[in-house]
């Protein structure tokens, strides 16, 4: 996938695999800040919600901000955390290498 953190596939020049691995290290690195700073935004936002309701005497809306927004929260740490090796630069890496084996045999065959 061009323009990806992990992109190791370069027309112009081969990289190593050391090259790659600091590649995937860093678009790991930067896929767990992005989850921190949505956590960051998240638990002072609940808890000014909270302030608020428990300063107003109109009824309680934090639950429905808390339930979509942790529900977000929730499938942003499973794609950093549990998804990424499923659905990170090692995929790609099966995908590209399971295209280039049809296109190949593809053209062992004549077209």
């Amino acid at each position: 996938m061009r323009g990806c953190s992990w992109d190791s596939e370069s027309d112009a020049e081969p990289v190593t695999d050391d090259e790659r691995l600091r590649r995937e290290a860093r678009h790991r690195a930067h896929q767990q800040m992005g989850f921190l700073q949505h956590l960051a935004i998240f638990i002072p936002v609940m808890l000014l919600i909270l302030a608020i309701d428990v300063l107003t005497p109109d009824g309680w809306f934090i639950q429905w901000v808390a339930a979509i927004w942790g529900g977000i929260l929730a499938i942003h740490f499973l794609f950093v955390y549990v998804f990424d090796d499923i659905l990170g630069p090692a995929m790609e890496r099966r995908l590209t290498a399971g295209q280039l084996r049809r296109l190949e045999e593809r053209s062992r065959r004549g077209g």
